[in-house]
Formats: structure tokens, sequence, C-alpha cells
């Protein structure tokens, strides 16, 4: 939504919010389900399955359609190219060789050189931002055709998971869809043209909560898709509770943030089936998806990803690996070489799925590199939820490290939280994060939402210099 509608819409009363949120579903709608996305569902669906020569070969086609439109195209690359010695010879005859040879995109220069870096072969579309999770949005220009492939893959993960084309579905996000300050239901909107209930994650209070599910009880949704932390705030409520549920999910797909283990065993003991992860990103990178062995598989019809160290050397198994990809999901700002500042873990030796996806698999999306503990004594820490397993009165809980020897942690907790809980807390991070830091937890009332919505469990505010910190 741009950002004029947005102000509109914003002004409107709830009834008058529904008529204009279903227009705009009404083009979204026809924008992405073309027969262009027909063609692209098709393709990627019979990908899923196929040989690694099969992909080897199609990544190759497409990554020098991608490189030579860059070099025509783009003054950004066309100047990156002519440093690098890559020319369009070298792109039709070795287009792997040619992508080895350019220099990595940062997210500063991203940011920075949009309108150069843009595709001015193609028509804009649509214009977006990213969340701002580095600090500031990112404008992306979008074409139809990098809008109909992005959703050909979305659907090609619902299809690998059991969904049909159409089903209900509830979604969670970073839109601000009511009043901040409503009190009373609905905290939702109806999306008709692609059967959605948009749920609010800024209204998720206890007081709340019982609305939501009696809402989820009627709408009787096959998936629930969106935040984790927004559906396990209301699975944790259903478990404590006690709460029935009238309907049973054909799956729960999450995206957008870390996904944390006790999360999903939380929502998964309460909707009673699986949770799928599911990696991308607003800017277009590639997709990582989870199989129905729950398994990530890096979609490689979707573009190239480079595991790198912090070093910048080829991560070895069971590595923390930074992601720097290259994508075929956006064609009006290419992303080529593109550090994204995520993070992944590789598994210690190879895993051979047997889903009947070949594509390479990774053990765990760890999101961003901010959202990485880092201490002298430890070094890299992820995976921070098992600091919380057991401890059942604390509602909710946010680690910050200001810098490599303190840590702070805010927790909401209810009235049986206890000394005793606070001590084990205490000694799970010292386990974790070592005993020469300054520890301070803090009881809150509430802990906001950061950029577009979302909740990070986990912030690092500190870059890592290693070499400074060795």
């Amino acid at each position: 939504m741009k950002k004029n509608q947005k102000k509109i819409y914003d002004s409107l009363p709830y009834p008058f919010k529904i008529l204009l949120l279903n227009i705009k579903g009404y083009l979204n709608y026809k924008e992405r389900y073309t027969n262009q996305f027909n063609i692209f569902y098709k393709e990627h669906l019979n990908l899923w399955n196929a040989t690694p020569d099969t992909l080897s070969e199609y990544q190759k086609k497409r990554l020098g359609e991608l490189l030579t439109e860059a070099l025509l195209y783009s003054k950004w690359y066309k100047q990156k190219m002519k440093e690098a010695g890559v020319a369009y010879n070298l792109i039709q005859e070795n287009p792997i060789k040619a992508l080895n040879r350019m220099p990595i995109l940062s997210k500063t220069d991203r940011k920075k050189n949009t309108d150069l870096i843009v595709n001015t072969n193609r028509e804009i579309t649509s214009i977006g931002y990213s969340s701002g999770t580095s600090g500031s949005p990112t404008k992306n220009y979008v074409d139809k055709e990098s809008i109909n492939r992005s959703f050909a893959l979305w659907k090609r993960f619902h299809h690998a998971i059991g969904l049909k084309t159409k089903f209900k579905q509830v979604r969670f996000s970073g839109r601000i869809l009511i009043d901040s300050d409503k009190t009373k239901p609905p905290f939702w909107v109806y999306n008709y043209f692609e059967k959605q209930l948009l749920m609010s994650s800024y209204h998720l209070k206890e007081e709340n909560i019982k609305h939501y599910v009696n809402k989820l009880n009627k709408f009787k949704p096959e998936l629930l898709d969106g935040y984790p932390s927004a559906i396990y705030i209301i699975s944790k409520h259903i478990n404590q509770n006690s709460l029935p549920l009238s309907f049973v999910p054909k799956a729960i797909a999450v995206t957008a943030e870390t996904l944390y283990d006790y999360q999903r065993l939380e929502i998964e003991k309460a909707f009673k089936c699986a949770v799928y992860n599911q990696y991308a990103s607003s800017e277009g990178s590639p997709f990582i998806t989870e199989c129905t062995k729950g398994n990530l598989h890096l979609n490689l019809d979707s573009g190239i990803f480079e595991l790198i160290t912090k070093e910048g050397n080829v991560a070895q198994p069971g590595e923390l690996a930074q992601l720097v990809v290259t994508s075929f999901t956006n064609l009006k700002t290419p992303l080529i070489r593109y550090n994204i500042e995520d993070t992944v873990i590789l598994p210690k030796k190879g895993i051979h799925c047997n889903c009947g996806c070949l594509m390479p698999v990774i053990e765990q999306i760890t999101g961003r590199e901010d959202d990485i503990l880092w201490t002298k004594e430890k070094g890299y820490v992820g995976r921070m939820g098992p600091a919380f397993k057991g401890l059942d009165n604390i509602i909710k809980s946010q680690i910050i490290q200001p810098n490599a020897t303190e840590i702070i942690v805010n927790i909401i907790v209810n009235s049986n939280f206890s000394e005793k809980e606070e001590k084990q807390l205490l000694n799970n991070l010292k386990d974790r994060l070592g005993k020469n830091i300054d520890y301070k937890i803090n009881k809150v009332k509430n802990i906001p939402l950061g950029a577009n919505g979302k909740y990070n469990t986990v912030k690092r505010n500190f870059k890592i210099n290693l070499e400074k910190n060795k």
C-alpha cells in the first residue's frame, strides 16, 4: 500500500477500511495471478523434484539472462562489470565465472544507489519498502514479471506442504489494519478475493486474545501464516487456558522472523498441525522453504546462494554462514552477489531428504546477523530459546546485547514468577553466553514491537570486530 493510500486508509471508519482493503485486494489479485503466473507456477512445480543437473542448467540460463540485462540496462552494474572485466561474451559463455568476478553488493550500497541499480528496460509495477530492520527502509522497484515469479514460488511452497491453489487463510503481518488504540474487536479485516483474514499483530494483549481465538474458530482457516511471534502468543494462551479449537489447519507457515524451537512446539501443540518455516525478503531474495520432512531447502530455481563466513571464506559444515544471494525473482531492482546480512547454520553432515526434492538442505535459518549474540567466551551464539525452556511463568522475553560484555533481558512475567525461576534463567544464560558477562534482568509490563510490527526476540546493538575482540 502506497503512503498516500495508507494515510487515507488509516483515517477511515472500519466499514470503509474493509471496502478499501478489498479494492486493493482485487487489484493485487489481478496483478499477481495472471497467465504469466500460471506458466511460472507450472515451471517451478516441475523444478521442485528436478535432478541436480537440470537445476544447474536452469540456474546458468537464468543467471545469463539476469547478468545480460544488468550489463545493458543498469548503470550501477554496467560500471561494476566494466571494472571487474565482465563482458557480454563471458556472460554468454560462462555466466558462473562472470558472477564470481562481480563484487559483493553491500546493504549500504543497495540502499544508497537504488536508482542506479534499477533495470531501466523494465516498467515499474509497484514500489515497496523493506521493514527497515537495519535502521531505515530500503526502496524496492518491482516489475510485473518479478511479482508473478515471486508468487509462483510462494504458491509452489504451499503446494509442497499439501495446500491447494485456493484455501482459507489467516495472516499476521506488520500491516496496521485498525486503529492502534482500539480496545474491542474486530481486530481483523477480511480480504475477500484471496479468502484471507488479516489479523492485527498490534492488539495481542491478554484481554484481547480470546476474541482472536473465537474468530479463528468461526473462520476455520486451512492455513495460518505470518510472524511466528504473533502466532506463538495466541498458541500459548490457547494451551495455558485449555481452550478448545473447532478446526485443525492443514499447515502453519511462518516467515519474516526467526522461528525458535520453543515457539514451534507451542504452536504445534495448540493447533495440532505442522509448522513450516520459510525465508525470502521484501527486496526479492531467493527462497528457503521447509518441506514435509522438516528440512529447509535452498530453492535453487529462485536464485544462487553463496554461504560465507564472517571472514569471507566458504562456510564449512556446522558453521554459521552469511547469505550472499543472486536473485532470479527481482528483475527490476537486480540483486547480484548481495550480502543481505541474514545468516543460516549449515548441517554438520550432508542431509539427503526423502521428501522428493533434491535441492540442498541447511540446518537452521537464524535471521539477521544482528540477531546472533557474540561473547568472547562463547563466540557466536544463536538459538537462545532453550534458555527459557521450562520457565512457564515468563510470558514474553527479549534479549538485548549493547556490547560484548553486557546482556539485558527484558521479561514480562505472571504473578507466579519466582526468584527461583529468575535464578534459573540467569544460570541458563551463563551456560550459553559465558560467566564473564554483566547480566541485567528487567521485569517489564510491555516489550514494544520492532520495525513493521516484527517482534525482535534478540537484538545485538554492536558490530563485531573479530580482531579487536580477540
